[in-house]
């Protein structure tokens, strides 16, 4: 009985307490975990300086790490791009960029940069031509800088090969410039004429030689056109006519403008080491002309010099060099366009082996000396 009396006990004693505890404490709740916020954009990596150039007293810009560079308008000729000089021009909030092998097709971007090409407009070629007839330019003829002269006109300058004729299959060029002009923003153009050609006669047989890979910009210091090309070393020509015409030219011979363009003597632009391909724009920041280009020989590189007059140059210093073992050519810089940057561009080139060609793109700012 004592036993039964006792346990009666206790089971009162229990629920009294878990009846209390109801009362006094409340309903159970069980606390849910804060929620777990999801993750925010991550910082992008701060950018890679891969090396620096400098002239003590002139410039100095630090290299960023290379890139790979796409083919956002499907250029049919991208395994052989680039190819020279390439040009770019504001069109309102659009940009119209001149893509250049053998013949010129033109696309429409959204920035300056060959990243942000949208599409080829038109999609078919613009200027150029490659034939068996007997021409200076029937090996091809692209254009390599181009100018707004005014609304929908521009004018545009351009590097023609001749082949020999009949080409029977020849690839080897005698090279000459050229000036072209268009009413409708670059889509089409009209007929091209020779303004440079070289002081030597091209040979019966084919060799390489001639006045080519050119790039030209306007001076606005002294109100004229300067154009660059080489002919294994790097020359110059000037013309004080804003429509650059045939006739116009005279070339940089013995510290004066003083020669015809069209087989006029010449001699190498002053300070320059021996090159092609040079790439000229005006940069803001520094106040000076910045000159690329590329040396000779398997593992050439890209040299930078600037100039306060775009006629004597800095001592080159090398700037990029091949990173497949290769060689560096076809350097470009590109800032608002591609004839004037502030502190901060683009530069874009080709990393060249053998047969093979990686379009390649790097960050260059520069500084000022003592920055």
């Amino acid at each position: 009985m004592k036993y039964f009396i006792l346990l009666f006990f206790t089971a009162f004693l229990l629920l009294s307490c878990s009846k209390g505890g109801a009362e006094d404490n409340g309903p159970i709740i069980v606390e849910e975990p804060d929620p777990v916020d999801p993750p925010g954009p991550v910082d992008p990596p701060d950018p890679v300086v891969d090396f620096t150039a400098s002239l003590e007293g002139e410039w100095r810009a630090d290299i960023y790490e290379s890139e790979d560079v796409g083919n956002p308008v499907s250029y049919p000729y991208f395994s052989y791009y680039p190819d020279g000089h390439i040009s770019v021009l504001p069109d309102g909030n659009d940009y119209i960029m001149f893509w250049a092998e053998f013949e010129s097709y033109r696309s429409i971007g959204s920035t300056q940069f060959v990243e942000d090409q949208i599409i080829l407009e038109p999609n078919n070629s613009v200027f150029g031509r490659r034939g068996n007839f007997d021409t200076y330019d029937n090996g091809g003829s692209w254009l390599m800088s181009v100018f707004r002269e005014e609304n929908d006109k521009f004018i545009g300058f351009f590097h023609a090969e001749d082949h020999w004729y009949p080409r029977n299959g020849n690839t080897i060029a005698w090279k000459s410039l050229g000036v072209t002009y268009s009413t409708d923003k670059g889509k089409t153009w009209s007929e091209g004429e020779q303004i440079i050609t070289s002081p030597k006669e091209k040979p019966e047989s084919p060799e390489w030689g001639g006045s080519g890979d050119c790039c030209v910009v306007w001076d606005h210091l002294n109100n004229r056109w300067l154009c660059y090309y080489q002919e294994h070393n790097i020359y110059m020509a000037m013309s004080e006519d804003p429509k650059g015409a045939p006739g116009t030219w005279k070339k940089y011979y013995n510290g004066a403008f003083t020669e015809p363009g069209l087989g006029g003597n010449e001699t190498k632009v002053p300070g320059l080491s021996p090159g092609a391909n040079p790439s000229v724009h005006w940069n803001t920041y520094l106040e000076k002309w910045v000159m690329v280009w590329h040396g000779w020989g398997n593992s050439a590189k890209i040299n930078l010099s600037v100039s306060s007059d775009g006629i004597n140059w800095s001592t080159p210093q090398s700037i990029i060099e091949s990173e497949q073992g290769g060689k560096a050519w076809y350097a470009t810089i590109i800032g608002n366009t591609d004839v004037e940057s502030g502190q901060n561009a683009r530069i874009y080139y080709a990393d060249m082996k053998g047969n093979g060609r990686k379009f390649k793109a790097r960050n260059i700012t520069f500084f000022k000396p003592g920055e």
